[in-house]
């Protein structure tokens, strides 16, 4: 089994996150796929930003859910980052879709602390229009809004996010239908990365952005890496290949 290098919110270093630059980047630096958050506009667009707040990465202040589309493409959401990207907009998840199919795996966060009506369903429904179901992953923090994607599209691949160490983290996935553990990188012990593959379970980990910590965990053969830095976890996972 061989690692998969995912882009955290595109993982291209020097571009802003969840950005179609950033994506359109990893897929030119070889990326195995891109991780990104997902939310509803007031006029119930599927947007991709990581914060509820707009007030980080958009030129602008206030929710997300407050404004619609049209209002929220006034805006920058690159000029934080960097001048050079003062054009960049916020992107929809059909435009970002349509800059990442051709990746292996399209990992589709759903950000939804706030309740978001129909966001399961609007991205089950985008994700079935490009043909999408083998590459896409759908995870999220809230299980609950997984255990729904499970009702709607049983065979969708679901992985429940976790911040912190649980016990019998891999049983409590396996009971509820879900697919993969993603885990904060720290918590990805040798242990629970077997037990989760003898349960037929994936083990995907977030955020890693140390060389030192990509290569333990290359060693340990979890499923996929999320790193905020896709060239440099693509050059490790080389050199260690190239010396076996």
């Amino acid at each position: 089994m061989r690692t998969k290098i995912i882009g955290h919110r595109g993982g291209a270093a020097g571009y802003p996150e969840n950005t179609l630059a950033a994506f359109k980047k990893a897929v030119d630096f070889g990326a195995d796929g891109v991780e990104f958050d997902v939310q509803l506009t007031r006029d119930g667009e599927v947007v991709v930003i990581h914060d509820e707040l707009i007030d980080r990465t958009m030129t602008g202040s206030g929710l997300v859910k407050d404004y619609t589309l049209a209002e929220l493409r006034e805006m920058s959401a690159g000029e934080f980052f960097s001048p050079e990207f003062k054009a960049e907009k916020i992107p929809t998840l059909a435009e970002v879709l349509k800059v990442v199919k051709g990746l292996e795996v399209i990992n589709i966060e759903l950000k939804n602390y706030l309740p978001y009506p129909r966001l399961e369903e609007k991205v089950l429904k985008l994700v079935d229009q490009f043909g999408l179901r083998e590459q896409v992953i759908i995870s999220s923090f809230n299980h609950y809004s997984l255990q729904k994607i499970k009702r709607l599209q049983p065979e969708m691949k679901t992985g429940c996010l976790l911040m912190s160490k649980m016990i019998n983290a891999a049983d409590y996935a396996f009971k509820r239908g879900f697919n993969a553990l993603h885990l904060h990188f720290l918590t990805a012990d040798q242990e629970v990365v077997e037990k989760a593959h003898f349960m037929g379970l994936q083990l995907n980990v977030y955020t890693v952005n140390f060389p030192d910590a990509v290569a333990g965990l290359l060693e340990k053969k979890v499923d996929m890496i999320m790193t905020d830095d896709i060239e440099m976890a693509l050059e490790i996972r080389d050199k260690i290949e190239n010396k076996s």
